[in-house]
């Protein structure tokens, strides 16, 4: 009986097409299965993750496996954020986030705010004229304060700030102030005067740098400067900038020591609040001598704003 033989399927090139159908299978099946174990693994590693961040969660609940410390900082935050001053510095962020909503859709009104100056005419400005008392202390401000600037200029910034105020720094750091005066250069000046929110280390340092102004003023603005460049600086720090500027160290060293101008601080935080209304820090008053109105820009404001209301000012 004859041999049956078998047929192959083939290709029309001659080759065996069932080898390469089966090889081709083969590595899908490969491919799908390495594929899946690197899901798996992933997916198991990002559980295990999850678990351990709960874990911790859970933990930061329980006092008893918190290190040592954790309660009396706890309690220390919770007193900050309760204070008047911590209270009083929030109060006049949100201010200043109320004023720039209100002039990009409002028209802002002139508010009581505090002093007991005359308002001008409900006309959408900020503008605020000035009484007798407010001129009183703007003259004797100027005779007594470093002036950044011409002397002799129209308008002047009093500018309200403090060494440990991270918006002050910001503000310094911008050189919004400078920019301003560079815009106009024979009609603004600026004096630098203290508004305390961040307790007794910033009471002192605004006082020794009173006590730069008495013993050196014309160095008394690049101090300032240099302060903030080091933020967060601290007494020996301030002194160290000082002297590095031509102050007198052992003169410096006594007068801070002493807390010399603590209450001459005092008396500028009152009569900022009491005569501009003003609650914060970056507190800027843009006063036009000429006319006696002054607008109060409250906040790390940038330049055009500054420019703005000067020239508001002007065609008042």
């Amino acid at each position: 009986m004859a041999k049956k033989e078998e047929k192959l399927e083939s290709c029309s090139c001659g080759c065996n097409c069932n080898w390469w159908w089966k090889i081709l299978g083969v590595s899908l099946s490969a491919i799908w299965t390495i594929f899946s174990i690197i899901t798996f693994v992933i997916a198991l590693w990002a559980l295990i993750c999850a678990q351990k961040a709960y874990d911790v969660s859970q933990d930061s609940y329980n006092l008893n496996v918190l290190s040592a410390g954790w309660e009396e900082n706890l309690k220390k935050m919770n007193e900050l954020y309760s204070s008047e001053a911590y209270i009083k510095y929030a109060t006049e962020q949100t201010d200043g986030y109320v004023q720039s909503f209100n002039s990009q859709f409002w028209d802002s009104e002139t508010t009581d705010n505090g002093n007991d100056s005359d308002t001008t005419e409900d006309d959408g400005s900020n503008i605020v004229a000035w009484g007798d008392e407010v001129k009183s202390v703007v003259t004797d401000m100027l005779a007594s304060t470093p002036i950044r600037g011409d002397k002799d200029a129209r308008f002047v910034i009093v500018e309200y700030t403090e060494l440990h105020c991270p918006f002050c720094q910001r503000h310094s750091q911008e050189g919004t102030i400078n920019s301003v005066i560079e815009q106009f250069p024979w009609e603004v000046n600026s004096v630098s005067r203290h508004f305390i929110i961040h307790g007794e280390d910033a009471l002192n340092l605004a006082s020794a740098m009173e006590c730069v102004a008495e013993l050196k003023p014309e160095v008394y603005h690049e101090t300032f400067e240099k302060a903030f460049d080091a933020y967060p600086v601290d007494m020996d720090g301030l002194i160290s900038i000082a002297v590095g500027l031509g102050v007198d160290e052992s003169a410096l060293k006594t007068c801070a020591d002493e807390g010399k101008y603590k209450q001459a601080v005092n008396d500028m935080m009152n009569q900022a609040s009491s005569l501009f209304g003003v609650n914060g820090t970056p507190g800027n008053v843009i006063i036009d001598k000429e006319t006696g109105n002054y607008i109060v820009v409250s906040g790390a404001y940038p330049v055009d704003e500054f420019v703005k209301a000067i020239n508001e000012l002007k065609n008042a």
